[in-house]
């Protein structure tokens, strides 16, 4: 979408980055990314949740509705409408919970009565319909069609499944943060996997052990519809530019990295900045009551709470979820740790990262120790000694993919990962070059 892309909402328009529509009604300072909708109103499903209408903050990552009523799943909502205390050997029948042992349910008028009578038509009764976690999860998908809306269903790999904001691709399959005992890894849905385990390097680990599973004519340079010098001039996605007004590219425009007025996130240049400003995705983070979640596919802005840190691109309640490399998990540790730090984009940590000891690795290899993730890094344009062996805090570092390269920087403990993949050498070209102007300028 190009920058300040407006949708329709009732009578009013939005950007889906920023707000959040809702049956005709905008909610602001949440994305349409990760909202679902209570009636009216926009909201976050990993901190609240909504019962027939009303919206509530979760006590739990457990909790689930009867009715109007949040509750935890230690009772038994019969036909999501009564709460009954949860006892052994009980089940519904209509709104009611009865002993099976010494009772029976009549399902032609739901009622029950002691197990020496009888009643016609006598079933198995219906099990309550919140005896377990409700999810969307594992669901047989529905028939492909060719399109579908995002904000009621998700596609994963040609297969649609309805969702919420909060359900994710595994391959072809679907699943939550919700769901227990399950890990996705690499593209594979890992089912009744110890709640220990962790996927690294495509690798499942559980207690720490590993378990394998058109030419121009001659002297001519063209861009766009038209011919260019390289000499005086630089082409950015068919515009030719005069490098007086810089010399690299931020989508179609040129601009100077080392102008403190300018900032290229994502191919969108921004201008005119104030004192704070950073990159969160393709927007400019220029508010410091903001905060930008980030993983490698997405970026999103939330307003700042207490108690509140960023997973990836989730922004959750640390009373509720605990957040291991990216992964959430409910019922937080009291020993639980939250990631320090988020991964940058390149374009936003020059020149300043100029002045540090950094190199560029690719990671070859990743193994997991017993709280450490331990990465084989191959260093890129580095000849003399072109292997390196990090140790980092496995839930405490931002989770890495395999065979990607990332900008890493040299720290009392080591060298630790600091930018987002840099998939381009002429990124790399450019770090090198736009750091080799910023030290002759010091000089």
């Amino acid at each position: 979408m190009a920058k300040g892309h407006h949708l329709q909402c009732g009578n009013e328009s939005y950007i889906s980055s920023e707000s959040a529509c809702c049956n005709g009604k905008i909610t602001k300072g949440l994305s349409q990314l990760v909202a679902d909708c209570c009636g009216t109103k926009a909201y976050n499903s990993l901190n609240e949740i909504c019962c027939d209408g009303s919206l509530f903050t979760r006590s739990s990552a457990h909790v689930q509705c009867c009715g109007e009523v949040m509750y935890l799943p230690t009772r038994s909502c019969c036909f999501d409408k009564k709460l009954t205390e949860r006892k052994e050997n009980h089940d519904c029948c209509g709104a009611e919970s009865f002993d099976k042992t010494t009772h029976i349910c009549c399902s032609n008028s739901l009622s029950v009565k002691p197990i020496k009578e009888s009643c016609t038509n006598l079933t198995v009764p219906p099990r309550p319909l919140s005896s377990s976690p409700t999810c969307t999860s594992f669901q047989i998908p529905e028939e492909k069609s060719e399109t579908y809306n995002p904000k009621e269903k998700i596609c994963c790999s040609g297969r649609l499944y309805k969702a919420s904001t909060l359900t994710m691709c595994c391959g072809d399959r679907i699943y939550t943060p919700f769901d227990e005992n399950v890990l996705c890894c690499n593209g594979t849905l890992h089912l009744n996997v110890p709640k220990q385990s962790e996927c690294v390097g495509g690798v499942v680990y559980t207690n720490n052990t590993c378990d394998l599973s058109a030419r121009t004519r001659l002297g001519e340079h063209c861009c766009g519809g038209q011919t260019y010098d390289p000499r005086t001039h630089i082409c950015c996605n068919g515009h030719s530019h005069d490098m007086m007004n810089g010399n690299f590219c931020c989508g179609s425009n040129v601009y100077d990295p080392h102008n403190k007025s300018m900032k290229c996130c994502s191919g969108h240049l921004y201008k005119d900045l104030g004192e704070y400003a950073e990159c969160c995705g393709n927007r400019l983070l220029n508010n410091t009551s903001q905060i930008c979640c980030s993983s490698s596919t997405t970026a999103i802005i939330y307003h700042t709470k207490s108690n509140h840190h960023c997973c990836g691109h989730y922004y959750y309640n640390a009373s509720l979820w605990n957040c291991c490399a990216e992964n959430l998990k409910p019922t937080p540790n009291h020993d639980s740790f939250h990631p320090e730090y988020r991964l940058k984009q390149l374009t936003d940590l020059i020149p300043t990262i100029c002045n540090e000891t950094v190199l560029f690795g690719k990671v070859e290899s990743v193994a997991l120790g017993k709280r450490d993730r331990q990465v084989m890094l191959k260093v890129i344009n580095d000849f003399k000694d072109s292997w390196h062996y990090e140790y980092l805090d496995h839930c405490k570092t931002p989770a890495l993919e395999n065979g990607m390269t990332y900008l890493w920087k040299n720290t009392t403990n080591g060298y630790k990962p600091i930018s987002t993949p840099v998939e381009h050498i002429s990124d790399i070209h450019m770090f090198y070059t736009v750091c080799h102007q910023h030290k002759c300028q010091k000089g």
